[in-house]
């Protein structure tokens, strides 16, 4: 995805650019004291939000988010005010979520290497070490699969009771405990499973989940309960 590729570009130029604006308060002669009170009275949150680079890295999540919407699969009508709610909510807490992140880890860091004597390098190992390009990846990823889980959500309030829904997405050595469960539980209607795993239908397995709920049909695409049920028996979990 060249969108998630250049946020990751962005984050690293971005870390490098405030990381070099302290160290060149060394350079200029400042002591401890004085840079360790720039870095307090500094707001470094407002800092990755109003930078123009970043802010355009942002901007261009978006089609992401476009992405994912015309992927998805479109089984009750859902209003376009709706759609726009959900996709600013989404959003805003994402790029709250991580530029708080970006901003606590550059804080740190920094202060630690101010203090330490450590080199522009070494501090931005320190960053990078806290939250990694892959790592970032990981939070686009949640975002996202936590939008369209949203709006399943909405859809799926428009729906019979008795729809039947199916859990999808890959069975392998990565699927979480909790998504072997769902899997293995093969077909079941919003108020069992909100029954037997309740807020399931929209958190799923979790952090970076890979699955999502659809509804049954004939020919159920990456739904294998059997699989679900084999991978669980030869890890010693128990889904009955």
């Amino acid at each position: 995805m060249p969108e998630l590729d250049q946020f990751q570009k962005d984050y690293l130029s971005l870390i490098n650019k405030l990381t070099d604006q302290v160290m060149q308060l060394i350079v200029a002669g400042q002591s401890k004291e004085e840079i360790l009170q720039i870095i307090s009275q500094r707001d470094f949150k407002q800092v990755i939000l109003n930078d123009p680079k970043f802010k355009s890295s942002f901007t261009n999540l978006n089609i992401m988010y476009l992405r994912a919407l015309s992927d998805m699969d479109k089984f009750a009508d859902i209003s376009p005010e709706t759609l726009r709610a959900l996709t600013r909510i989404n959003q805003t807490t994402f790029f709250d979520d991580i530029s708080e992140k970006i901003a606590v880890s550059l804080k740190s860091n920094i202060t630690s290497g101010v203090l330490g004597g450590l080199t522009k390098e070494e501090i931005i190992a320190g960053i990078t070490g806290d939250l990694r390009p892959d790592q970032i990846e990981t939070l686009v990823t949640t975002a996202l699969n936590t939008y369209t889980a949203s709006i399943n959500s909405i859809m799926a309030d428009k729906l019979p009771d008795q729809t039947a829904f199916v859990y999808r997405g890959p069975v392998d050595e990565k699927t979480r405990p909790i998504c072997l469960q769902l899997m293995a539980s093969g077909e079941m209607t919003r108020k069992e499973i909100e029954k037997k795993f309740p807020g399931a239908f929209i958190t799923r397995g979790g952090y970076n989940c890979r699955h999502q709920w659809a509804i049954s049909k004939t020919r159920n695409i990456m739904h294998s309960p059997q699989q679900a049920i084999k991978e669980a028996s030869e890890r010693g979990i128990a889904v009955g």
